[in-house]
């Protein structure tokens, strides 16, 4: 994230932090000193001044290399971002992709695009609250990430990382995804609000615990304290993990689309690899077609 944190400073973020800076110092820190002032009158609103006013004076919080405003600077651009890329692009997978017709399936809830939005809204603030730190330590951990800038490596590895992540991410997902289920604790505290919608739509991609969110989403970051990863691939694959998100949930990815009918199948991310080892795979083109024909597939193994 240092190659989008570089980026936001040069642009803006060096001139902002420096006019919020001044601003603070000029306003907060000089009322403080006037004895006649409000905050000498209430002793809430002076311990809330004076903290304000040695943060603005501190010069090193303001610094690019300060956590304190990695941190802000992360998260609230981040957030933001995802909010703004989430509207879009739900809306179009929904009008593009999605079968709308599945919306009059006995099953399809009652104000569920509402209810998806207001759940995918309040999980993307609290799963970017928890990733902030993360990336603070992509970008801190000098010898712990293994970040590097892309072109420094040979050919061949900035080509073979792509299907490595592709393979560690699965499979870390898939075991995830698993125990979700098979711990009832787990099921029912977190792994549960995410299936409450049987027929889910694009709206629906971020509809999860943010915890249980969060913690899906480790694998993507995880790869790079283990593995090397360029920082222009580690950008696309965190736009690309996004977006298929709302693929899976936009009635094309067939495979996840079973799995939210039934529990016991399809538990993989990005392709089909442990589902097919791990004995949960069922084809979607044969469960589905059951089930048209009023004979849905109720095993509990999988069907290749």
């Amino acid at each position: 994230m240092d190659l989008f944190l570089n980026f936001l400073d040069s642009t803006f973020l060096d001139s902002a932090y420096e006019s919020v800076r001044c601003n603070l110092e000029l306003t907060i820190c000089s009322a403080i000193q006037q004895s006649n002032f409000i905050f000498t009158k209430s002793v809430i609103i002076r311990s809330l001044g004076e903290p304000l006013c040695k943060i603005a004076k501190d010069n090193s919080l303001w610094d690019r290399e300060s956590i304190f405003r990695q941190s802000i600077s992360l998260f609230l651009s981040v957030w933001p971002l995802s909010v703004f890329l989430y509207i879009p692009v739900a809306t179009l997978c929904y009008y593009w992709a999605f079968d709308r017709s599945l919306e009059r399936h006995p099953k399809f809830a009652r104000n569920q695009i509402k209810r998806e939005i207001s759940d995918s809204l309040q999980a993307l603030f609290y799963m970017n609250l928890m990733t902030t730190p993360i990336f603070i330590a992509q970008i801190n951990s000098s010898g712990y990430c293994k970040l590097y800038k892309f072109g420094t490596a040979s050919w061949w590895y900035e080509v073979l990382q792509i299907p490595l992540f592709i393979l560690f991410s699965d499979t870390c997902v898939y075991w995830l995804h698993r125990l979700f289920h098979k711990n009832m604790f787990l099921f029912k505290t977190m792994h549960k609000q995410h299936h409450k919608y049987v027929i889910p739509t694009p709206f629906g991609a971020y509809s999860f615990h943010p915890v249980e969110g969060w913690i899906m989403s480790l694998p993507v970051y995880a790869y790079s304290f283990i593995l090397p990863m360029s920082d222009y691939v580690q950008l696309v694959i965190l736009l690309y993990s996004n977006l298929w998100a709302f693929i899976l949930h936009d009635s094309r990815e067939q495979a996840h689309t079973v799995h939210h009918k039934n529990l016991n199948f399809n538990f993989g991310q990005f392709c089909s690899l442990w589902d097919r080892l791990g004995g949960t795979y069922v084809d979607p083109e044969i469960f589905l077609r059951a089930e048209s024909i009023g004979n849905p597939f109720t095993g509990s193994k999988g069907l290749l």
